[in-house]
Order: structure tokens, then C-alpha cells, then sequence
């Protein structure tokens, strides 16, 4: 019968244009059972010259969130043959379910024809942004954010990278326009191990104790009373702590106008409970403003980003916002046009990141762009990059450098900061773009 089943999935490959069988590594090893049936339907190599990974791991409750960084090969699919990969698996193959037959086929077929649309030095590159981005055109998934809780970080992105390695290369080409993001999520972070699995809890104003109980308000007309449950019950019957009067009739004697909460640890009561938090791996608590809040976002690749990753010759410009490239492309076609292109760097990035946050920085980036855009406004652009900012003038003439370093220092004047903007010409970017664009 598993003859009968090997020769029947060849086929059905051979129709979808699968006509060799798919070289392929396992990983972490090979299978034992049905060993001879893979052994026919996939070549088994260690070499680089492979059609997909085959994941066969079967510890149940390892975490999958970093499987992308252990097995490498971003432009190859992973092929799942245990069925506990799921979305972190690019498709599962089944020898017993035909249906899977062909949806494995058409997964190496996808990637083999997405590896060869991209220009022959983003097939094998090792650079990690550009591994990101290939790998998101030649599978034709998304980068997209998904919860996970066994994760400090709490958000995994399958079929890519783990977080901490997708995020910050996924922020840096969403700057240079081959990437664009979409929210996610919100989540907190703990100020001490940076974890995001907090437990959140209603605490006590007075003494951050969580050990709250609700209870109904009573209000005694007699005596104007207002004061919880608690506080009227003695065995079976309501006695005002007040006047000591009893209470017998609802809506005569005494209404519950609404509720609190109590704290069993000091008694003070509460119509508004604080918001705490409680780290879940190293037990730090801290209210809601200690914690930190974090935006998380899913990515997907721009029509700059795919276009990139298809120009044969990107070599000089590879580290250039797409904006500024599409402006250079549109130069060729313009005549007397002698412009100059200067990059940005910000000498006091890191010093204001140390006493004010990433968040202070990019604000006061973002502002001093501002100013530049409006002052450059008809005679040249602004184009944001990852590491570094771009401004391309449109005209040219012997003062432009201090006319441009002139410039920067006004858009500082402004800040509560400064950046100690910098400022270093590149090469002639008439020649960039007719050269190697």
C-alpha cells in the first residue's frame, strides 16, 4: 500500500509541475518511521543546493517561536511531517493525506520561482535585513505578529525570525520604505527583566494589595449612613454602626445604591481600584505607570521593497531610504538637473538614548525633519532612513554645503536638545541613479 501511495504522490506532483523529486535537510534529524517511504519521495542532501527543510521534531512542548533562527535558510520552505509546526511550518505533508501532496508541491514550487525572480545577490546574501525581506517576497507571507506566551516577549512572527531578531531589522526597513507596518498589539513590559508576561491585577490604592473583595454599599436613611455591607452585618440581621438602629425593610430603611471594593489586608475600601502589575518571571510588581508600553506591529513588503530585491545592481544604494531612490530614478529623465545628495548622522543619538529614552530621541528627529522639510520645501526632499537621514537638493552651486550645515543648525535652534546633526556629502547622485539604479 505505501507503494501504491509513493507512486500515486509522485504523480500528483508531476502534474503541478514538480518533475524531480525536491532535495531537501532534515531537521534537527530524520524521522525513524516511514523512513524508506521520504527516502523516495525526497533527496536527502547536506548540501546548500536544497529545495526545503523538512522539520521533524517530536519533543511536544518545545517552543517554536525561534525555530526560524535555529534552522536558518529564510528563502527555503519548512516542511512539516509531525503536525505540531503549524503556522510556523510553511506546509505539512502527510504520506497519507493526498491533500497535502499537492499543497507541498505547489509551497516548493512558490519558493524555487520567488528565489528566482530576486537578483542573483539576494539568493544567498547573509546580511540580516536583506534576509528579512527576501524571505517575505519568496514565501509571500506577511510578517505577521502572532501572541505567544512561552515567549519572554510575548509575540512571535512564524516563519520568520524570533522577535527580538525580526523586530528591530523589520523597524529599520520600514524607515527606508521596503517595508510597511500595521498595528499589532499593545502590550506592558516589565521595567526590571523586560518581560511582557505581567499578570494584571485590580490592587488596593492604600496598599497595592491585590486581596480585594466587592461588596454592596448600604445607605441608611435614618442616619445618612453610606457605608459597605460589611460594616452593618452582624450574624443574620443589618444593626447601623451609626445609630444602631436595625434594618428591616428594603426601600424603606435602606437602600444598596451601588458597590465597592475592600481591601482585606488594611480595610480601606474603594470605588476605583489601582492597576497593578506582577512580573510573571521575576515577581517585580509595579503600578500601570511604571510599566512600560510597548506597540507591536505586523510588516508586509512595499512595491519598493519587491522592486529592490529584483534590480540586478543595488550594490551603492542598497542602504538608501526607497523614497530617495524612486527621487533618483526620476532624475534621469530630467534635464539640467545637477543636484546634491548629503547624508545626516546625529552625533548625539546615543547620549540622549542614555539619559532620555529612544522614544525622547525619535521625537526630537522627527521634529528637527520637520523644520528641514518645510525650509527645503520646492528646492529639495527629505528622506528618512534606518541609521541614518537623507536630503537631496535639487540644484547645486559652490556654497550649497555651508548653505545645507546652515541650514541643520537652524532646524536645531528649536529643540529642547540638540542632535549635533552632522553633515557628509555622498557620491554624485546623477551618477548613482543612470549607473546603478
Amino acid at each position: 500500500m505505501i507503494d501504491e501511495l509513493i507512486e500515486q504522490c509522485l504523480t500528483s506532483w508531476r502534474e503541478v509541475g514538480l518533475t524531480e523529486r525536491p532535495r531537501v535537510r532534515w531537521f534537527p534529524r530524520r524521522v525513524i518511521s516511514n523512513l524508506t517511504s521520504f527516502d523516495q519521495l525526497f533527496e536527502r542532501t547536506d548540501g546548500d543546493d536544497i529545495d526545503a527543510v523538512m522539520f521533524a521534531d517530536e519533543r511536544r512542548n518545545s517552543p517554536l517561536h525561534n525555530l526560524r533562527d535555529a534552522i536558518g535558510g529564510l528563502q527555503l520552505p519548512i516542511i512539516d511531517v509531525k503536525g505540531r509546526a503549524g503556522d510556523f511550518a510553511d506546509v505539512h505533508f502527510d504520506i497519507m493525506g493526498p491533500r497535502s501532496w499537492v499543497e507541498t508541491a505547489r509551497c516548493i514550487l512558490r519558493f524555487r520561482q520567488g528565489r528566482e525572480r530576486l537578483a542573483p545577490q539576494y539568493r544567498e546574501t547573509v546580511e540580516a535585513d536583506l534576509q528579512l525581506l527576501a524571505h517575505a517576497f519568496v514565501s509571500g507571507r506577511s510578517i505577521a505578529g502572532m501572541r505567544y506566551p512561552l515567549a519572554p516577549a510575548a509575540v512571535c512572527y512564524p516563519g520568520f525570525f524570533s522577535a527580538e531578531k525580526t523586530i528591530p531589522v523589520a523597524e529599520s526597513l520600514v524607515k527606508r520604505g521596503y517595508l510597511k507596518k500595521s498595528f499589532f498589539d499593545r502590550v506592558h513590559e516589565c521595567r526590571s527583566c523586560n518581560s511582557r508576561r505581567l499578570n494584571v491585577r485590580e490592587e488596593c490604592p492604600s496598599c497595592r494589595s491585590a486581596d480585594l473583595q466587592e461588596t454592596a454599599l448600604i445607605h441608611h436613611f435614618h442616619c445618612a449612613t453610606l457605608l459597605p455591607e460589611q460594616d452593618f452585618r452582624q450574624d443574620t440581621v443589618l444593626i447601623c454602626p451609626k445609630c444602631l438602629r436595625q434594618l428591616r425593610n428594603y426601600g424603606k430603611d435602606y437602600d444598596r445604591p451601588g458597590h465597592v471594593h475592600r481591601c482585606n489586608n488594611c480595610t480601606a475600601t474603594t470605588s476605583e481600584p489601582e492597576i497593578g502589575f506582577i512580573c510573571m518571571d521575576c515577581n517585580v510588581k509595579m503600578d500601570a505607570d511604571s510599566a512600560k508600553r510597548i506597540d507591536l506591529f505586523s510588516y508586509s513588503i512595499t512595491d519598493a521593497g519587491a522592486d529592490f530585491l529584483q534590480t540586478s545592481d543595488n550594490s551603492l544604494v542598497s542602504g538608501l531610504p526607497a523614497s530617495l531612490i524612486q527621487r533618483l530614478n526620476r532624475l534621469r529623465s530630467e534635464a539640467n538637473v545637477s543636484p546634491a545628495l548629503a547624508e545626516i548622522s546625529y552625533r548625539a543619538k546615543n547620549s540622549i538614548i542614555a539619559l532620555k529614552g529612544e522614544t525622547i530621541f525619535n521625537q526630537l528627529r522627527a521634529l528637527f525633519l520637520e523644520n528641514l522639510h518645510n525650509h527645503l520645501a520646492g528646492v529639495g526632499s527629505v528622506h528618512l532612513g534606518s541609521n541614518a537621514d537623507y536630503v537631496l537638493i535639487d540644484y547645486q552651486k559652490s556654497e550649497t554645503a555651508d548653505d545645507i550645515a546652515a541650514l541643520l543648525l537652524r532646524c536645531e535652534n528649536i529643540l529642547s536638545d540638540r542632535l549635533d546633526a552632522s553633515l557628509r556629502f555622498l557620491a554624485n547622485p546623477a551618477q548613482i541613479s543612470s549607473e546603478h539604479i
